[in-house]
């Protein structure tokens, strides 16, 4: 296995450890605090914290502080509040973010392989160029999220990403590590009305029954892509790549660029698609 790839199996082992760490899959359950800590003494309490003992900051409140490349390595901030941290390259491997607010934080640049982030909100938040292997964003509210040129190879089923900008993202399966099974980007049932993927590379994913009413794909590369019952209502498709996609039930109603569309001949399931009459 490549190292790369014994990263990434070390960052879904430990995800499915923090999955499994509580009754239903959820966050574990520290103390009910909203501690509110300066970046003094964060950075005393993380530096305190060992792999026997990972450093417990769930319920903190640490808003608004300037933690940019700050070292968070597996600690527990559920239910933290990071509203409008800077967070740039922090590196926040395998960490347990269920239910935080990160609404407006800079993240860009950081380190979320491995993490878990369900249900947490990141409206607005800035995640360009942030890593995101093996993280799970289950039920995420992204709305309106810088996510440019991040690479994502995730779990965001039911994540609400309206608006947001992921032109240039690499969400496409990760061909290095198919020993491990196939790595790709889940977006199943996610709501992606109006944002834009321009050029975003979506090989493999698996979009089936998302929302992309709106959404531009211009360019977008969507080669052997899952978009069973995907809805493109008056989506912008100009150039986009179909080839060996699976169209079972994909709506195609009111779109632009249908006539600039590549490997439509070849897209699975092309019959079963729903596209305006000619």
């Amino acid at each position: 296995m490549t190292g790369a790839g014994a990263r990434l199996a070390a960052a879904l082992a430990l995800a499915a450890a923090l999955l499994g760490a509580a009754p239903g899959g959820g966050a574990a359950q520290g103390p009910g605090r909203e501690e509110r800590l300066t970046a003094e003494a964060l950075k005393q309490r993380l530096a305190a914290a060992s792999d026997a003992s990972p450093p417990d900051l769930s319920g903190a409140d640490l808003s608004g502080l300037d933690l940019s490349g700050v070292d968070f390595r597996r600690a527990n901030l559920a239910r933290a509040r990071l509203v409008k941290t800077k967070l740039v390259k922090a590196n926040l491997f395998t960490c347990d973010l269920t239910d935080a607010v990160l609404a407006q934080a800079d993240l860009s640049g950081a380190n979320l392989d491995g993490s878990v982030l369900r249900r947490a909100d990141l409206s607005g938040a800035n995640l360009e160029g942030a890593s995101l292997f093996a993280t799970i964003l289950e039920q995420a509210n992204l709305s309106g999220a810088n996510l440019a040129r991040t690479r994502i190879i995730g779990y965001l089923r039911a994540a609400n990403l309206t608006g947001a900008n992921l032109r240039d993202a690499n969400l496409g399966a990760d061909p290095g590590n198919q020993s491990m099974g196939v790595m790709r980007a889940t977006f199943v049932g996610a709501d992606l009305s109006g944002a834009d993927l321009a050029g975003a590379n979506l090989y493999k994913a698996d979009l089936s029954y998302a929302k992309l009413a709106n959404a531009r794909l211009a360019g977008a590369d969507l080669g052997n892509a899952d978009l069973i019952q995907t809805d493109f209502t008056r989506a912008d498709l100009t150039g986009a790549n179909l080839a060996k996609a699976d169209l079972n039930g994909a709506v195609f109603r009111a779109i632009a660029g249908r006539g600039q569309i590549k490997g439509l001949d070849q897209a699975r399931n092309r019959e079963k698609a729903i596209f305006d009459a000619q």
